[in-house]
């Protein structure tokens, strides 16, 4: 299975994950949640593809099923590793093969508070890849690669006796951050990394991820809601919607040029610089599709503005809606070479 584009780092192919509906004292399966309903794209090497979408869109969870921290359903998950320039198709490995595979992939969380262990000091936290790995280091060789860690996200390596509640929000992201890159990895999905931090805080760690991307050129999955912080770190954004993506361009190309009317409504709601410039927010009616129970037809159209018959009753395809010298830019919607949306600068 040969990837067409060798500067691809990624692909995955007709993702699903579906969770049961269980009800009584039998557990018995009553329906299915579809968190991700066949999604499909490429992940560059060395760039950042940020996720985009409301709560419960399947943002996180697609996130976790590329680390196969949970397991998929369905679906090829294909690693064109730099190291080897072997392909691995992550659906393929069982539980031993997985472990090893795993120190090419890291994982920042949302809440640095949450994890991190709190009766774990720093240098144990950041050497535990190493532990977990086997990977044959004395302590003093450690202690030099925690420091040389520590150094890297701006902390000193003194901290490395300390315990996290020594440290403040900022301070506990940074060492989160030491320990997803602790062995080198390729490829690192951030799960929304900085929403937790004061917004004086979120600029550092975001310069600090695009610093640390090109010293040890990694490849960033980042998932978040805040479209400002999207716009500066991402060099291609997918917005989702219930489980499916709906759009997928460049940064600077879905930002000034969306194609699909959730994206337009996303778009909205960011705040322009100029004050006098201001957009008129759209408001979308009611919530967000339930993934148990999704809408027939395209998902959004309950929300849509634009929403005509044909959108109640056939699926939209993701499909390359660029012009023949333009950039790829996918969209899911019946009308996307029709409609005149308004994006920010």
């Amino acid at each position: 299975m040969a990837f067409e584009n060798e500067n691809n780092l990624l692909e995955v192919k007709d993702l699903h994950k579906d969770f049961p509906i269980e009800r009584g004292l039998r557990r018995k399966v009553v329906g299915t949640i579809k968190a991700i309903d066949g999604i499909s794209f490429v992940i560059k090497r060395g760039e950042t593809l940020a996720l985009v979408g409301e709560s419960g869109s399947g943002k996180t969870t697609t996130g976790r099923c590329l680390m196969r921290a949970i397991e998929p359903t369905s679906g090829n998950i294909i690693y064109n590793m730099r190291s080897s320039g072997s392909e691995v198709d992550m659906m393929l490995l069982d539980k031993p093969l997985l472990k090893k595979f795993r120190k090419h992939m890291g994982m920042i969380f949302q809440d640095p508070y949450a994890s991190l262990n709190p009766r774990r000091t720093v240098f144990e936290t950041v050497s535990e890849a190493y532990v977990n790995h086997r990977i044959n280091t004395n302590r003093k060789e450690l202690e030099e690669i925690v420091a040389e860690l520590l150094g890297a996200v701006k902390l000193a390596p003194e901290y490395m006796l300390r315990y996290p509640h020594a440290f403040s929000g900022g301070q506990r992201q940074r060492i989160a951050i030491a320990r997803a890159i602790a062995l080198k990895p390729e490829f690192v999905v951030a799960d929304e990394p900085v929403s937790a931090l004061d917004v004086s805080v979120q600029a550092q760690i975001l310069n600090l991820l695009k610093e640390l991307q090109s010293e040890y050129t990694l490849t960033y999955l980042f998932i978040a809601h805040n479209l400002a912080v999207v716009k500066y770190i991402s060099d291609r954004v997918a917005v989702m919607y219930v489980g499916r993506i709906v759009e997928l361009a460049d940064t600077e190309e879905l930002f000034g040029n969306p194609k699909h009317p959730y994206t337009e409504a996303l778009l909205s709601a960011v705040p322009d610089t100029e004050p006098e410039r201001r957009r008129k927010e759209i408001e979308l009616q009611g919530e967000i599709a339930d993934p148990a129970n999704p809408p027939g037809g395209c998902s959004f159209h309950p929300r849509c503005n634009y929403a005509k018959e044909v959108c109640r009753n056939e699926e939209p395809k993701l499909v390359n809606a660029a012009g023949p010298d333009e950039k790829d830019h996918f969209v899911a919607c019946h009308f996307a070479d029709k409609f005149h949306l308004i994006g920010v600068e």
